[in-house]
């Protein structure tokens, strides 16, 4: 009750934790910071294990990473919450090194189909019987068509991008909206003025904390793959780099474009489907046959058919 003063409070850390009293007013940032990021704190370790086991499994020991308390999810696995907050803790606190740890574990490395007992017994998989499909998140899409494109800037470190504004003068419509072709990580974000690829893809609003995304299938992202001038231009210049000799004949070219884009090859159907929707593409040009491995066009339009595959979008 506001108008119901209580004792005054002293500054100190959490008393749940046994934090004691900070009698010196000069050392009261420091003593936070080092209570915080004590081993004998478990919070703070089993907060920052439970977002890297999240970020590499999609799921998070605690379902809630935001919430440990009252109203959030018990975690599914305690003991094992435990032991990978310890080994992060006794790792220097290194995010590399428990990273490494986790995608070398068997668990990691398990097949994305369940079994049917697995259905039936954990229909959520909320004890990780099999590893989880998990889509892309929107800057891993956007980088990957950059890199599939040949047009991802790999360079490290360094300011952030030059926003949008700098660019809009001389932006063309096959590079990123920002103007810039680095990765994600360095694109400059601005709250009122999103991009909407990303978005679409449910990049967070900057203007609130998110511990989890949001992970939606909607129509408005397929409408993205097909019309977005981003993924319209990644396929352009994809094409064009095909054109110029990537792949000596139409077969070998689809097994590099499935391998490039999904990660495997085609399936005997899939490659059966392909070749004559080249011809198709290559007449709807109107390319001769000898023409075909020189045309851009025909390699842009099945580029951009690629992108639109749902498996595209997904780690399996």
């Amino acid at each position: 009750d506001p108008k119901k003063p209580g004792d005054t409070v002293p500054r100190r850390y959490l008393t749940a934790t046994g934090g004691a009293t900070y009698t010196n007013p000069g050392t009261v940032r420091l003593r936070l910071a080092e209570e915080v990021a004590s081993p004998s704190n478990p919070l703070t370790a089993r907060v920052m294990a439970n977002r890297i086991w999240q970020q590499v499994f999609g799921r998070g020991i605690v379902a809630t990473p935001d919430s440990f308390g009252f109203l959030g999810e018990r975690p599914s696995h305690p003991e094992l919450l435990d032991y990978v907050a310890s080994r992060f803790v006794e790792g220097g606190w290194s995010i590399k090194g428990l990273v490494e740890m986790l995608v070398t574990t068997r668990a990691y490395r398990m097949s994305s189909v369940p079994s049917a007992k697995a259905l039936q017994d954990d229909p959520t998989n909320a004890l990780l019987q099999h590893m989880p499909v998990r889509r892309l998140e929107a800057e891993a899409i956007r980088d990957s068509l950059l890199a599939i494109s040949g047009k991802l800037d790999r360079s490290m470190f360094g300011a952030e991008t030059t926003s949008r504004d700098m660019y809009a003068a001389n932006e063309s419509k096959e590079d990123s909206i920002y103007g810039d072709n680095r990765r994600g990580v360095y694109q400059q974000i601005r709250r009122n003025r999103r991009d909407p690829f990303l978005e679409v893809f449910d990049q967070p609003t900057p203007s609130t904390t998110r511990g989890r995304r949001d992970v939606t299938n909607v129509p408005a992202q397929a409408l993205a793959l097909m019309n977005s001038p981003f993924v319209v231009g990644a396929a352009r210049e994809w094409g064009r780099r095909l054109a110029d000799g990537e792949g000596h004949t139409v077969e070998s070219r689809v097994d590099y474009m499935f391998t490039k884009v999904l990660g495997r090859p085609p399936a005997p159907a899939h490659r059966e489907a392909m070749l004559p929707f080249v011809t198709g593409l290559a007449e709807e040009e109107d390319v001769a046959g000898h023409e075909v491995l020189g045309n851009p066009k025909v390699w842009e339009r099945l580029a951009h058919t690629l992108f639109n595959f749902k498996e595209f979008l997904y780690v399996r």
